[in-house]
């Protein structure tokens, strides 16, 4: 790394220009695709590719390799099963919009992008019948309000007082509020960890998906694709990545890939992490939530003048994990897209029957809102996302297990100077694209300021 970077200036002085403001103007002319880098990215969602782009940025030699056949992770926006209409099969929601660099890069990119501010508009139903919604609101929000007072480290189904529960629209506040189950979300999990001050100045949407936002952002990172890592081996000086085609050696590396899979050992470790890192990944774990993605009939989406949020009155008899649609967004971005989320191990039971059982589920679901002949009216196609059973993510986004949201901050820290982690579930605004996006740039900056490199 010294040799191709000249070193005029030494590494942590020049840490320190740069963050007082000098940048370089473009990546530096060095090879970023050797079989033997000094940082290897694993994963390239938005944390590796935010990661792989810092390091680039610094000129130090790096590759950023994943599994998958396709960049962007968890943000991955479908633009062949609708003839071309974006669908996001994961994030849709550009968070916390005055914090998120995302969100700024696409009102920048005005040429390309639409960049509007998600609906206020929203539709109640309770069976065929459009109601206010101001019984289901009221709930809701008394229960929004519980969890963002945050407290002792419990479930948030503890802190519900049980009038609440009684409540016939507790159901359905259950299923839309967060993909997690409220007796396996803790209710100390935000106040103790979510750093995101901006968080109350709104959300947006992009019109060509968040996924189409979040590739063009990163457009000049090189991945190398289906490239499935087996194995870490660190025993000796740096690490050594195991993988589907072949070995690479490297002075550090940086995983970025989903505590789902760490948890699940999909990737081993030679010699294993420090106990308190397996702890970490058995407390902070994964949400199980799906959507499925339906084209509807013009004469259905022309109902509504715009994105327009949908709720429909579950009754599931206070059911762990209600069953039904957690909500709906209809005429997304102007198109005859509409999707409707599936969330909590409701949503993992309904995944593991298979995506068919998905999508007859929810046109069940829409057919006692809309009559019986929903389907022969208004349906074009559909298809159902499976990030529970996915490989690559085992789950959709991190929450902590009542009880261990103190454990979170382990996530992040490196291990034997050489391995690093970042991702949303370590990321202050966790959950969320930028706050990945800001985890990657945050451990890449970590292994340029450390011993690694030496």
């Amino acid at each position: 790394m010294k040799n191709l970077f000249n070193y005029q200036i030494g590494r942590r002085k020049f840490l320190k220009t740069s963050l007082s403001g000098i940048a370089l103007a473009a990546f530096p002319s060095v090879s970023f695709s050797q079989s033997n880098p000094d940082v290897v990215v694993i994963g390239a969602g938005s944390s590796g590719l935010a990661a792989t782009a810092e390091l680039m940025r610094r000129g130090i030699p790096v590759i950023c390799i994943e599994g998958m056949n396709r960049i962007g992770g968890r943000c991955y926006t479908d633009t062949t099963s609708f003839n071309g209409l974006p669908a996001d099969h994961g994030a849709h929601w550009l968070h916390a919009k005055k914090g998120n660099e995302l969100y700024k890069f696409g009102l920048e990119n005005k040429d390309k992008f639409k960049i509007y501010n998600e609906p206020s508009t929203s539709v109640v139903y309770d069976g065929k019948s459009k109601v206010s919604g101001s019984s289901f609101w009221a709930i809701y929000k008394k229960i929004k309000n519980i969890y963002g007072d945050g407290g002792i480290d419990e479930s948030l189904m503890n802190k519900i007082p049980d009038s609440t529960k009684k409540n016939v629209w507790f159901d359905t506040a259950h299923a839309a509020i967060t993909a997690r189950d409220f007796d396996n979300l803790s209710i100390a999990d935000d106040s103790l960890n979510y750093e995101d001050n901006y968080w109350e100045s709104g959300n947006a949407f992009c019109k060509e998906g968040y996924g189409t936002l979040l590739a063009y952002y990163r457009k000049d990172v090189p991945v190398r694709l289906n490239t499935i890592v087996s194995e870490i081996k660190w025993d000796g000086k740096g690490v050594q990545i195991e993988t589907n085609k072949g070995s690479i050696k490297a002075k550090a590396c940086i995983v970025t890939t989903s505590v789902g899979v760490l948890r699940a050992e999909k990737i081993k470790f030679s010699p294993k992490l420090p106990l308190r890192k397996y702890e970490a990944f058995e407390g902070i774990t994964m949400g199980p939530s799906n959507r499925v993605i339906m084209e509807l009939k013009k004469k259905f989406v022309n109902k509504f003048k715009k994105d327009t949020n949908f709720y429909s009155k579950i009754n599931s008899n206070g059911a762990k994990s209600p069953e039904g649609i957690g909500y709906g967004l209809l005429k997304m971005g102007g198109t005859n897209l509409c999707l409707f989320a599936l969330n909590g191990e409701f949503s993992r039971n309904l995944e593991n029957d298979g995506s068919s059982a998905m999508i007859d589920f929810v046109i069940n679901q829409l057919k006692s809102n809309f009559g019986s002949k929903f389907y022969d009216k208004y349906f074009v196609k559909a298809i159902a996302t499976g990030w529970n059973n996915n490989p690559f993510t085992l789950g959709a986004y991190s929450g902590a297990v009542p009880g261990k949201a103190s454990l979170r901050p382990r996530l992040k820290r490196p291990v034997g100077d050489r391995i690093f982690f970042a991702g949303e579930a370590t990321a202050g605004a966790y959950g969320t694209v930028h706050g990945a996006n800001r985890s990657g740039i945050r451990a890449a900056t970590d292994v340029f300021i450390s011993d690694a490199l030496d």
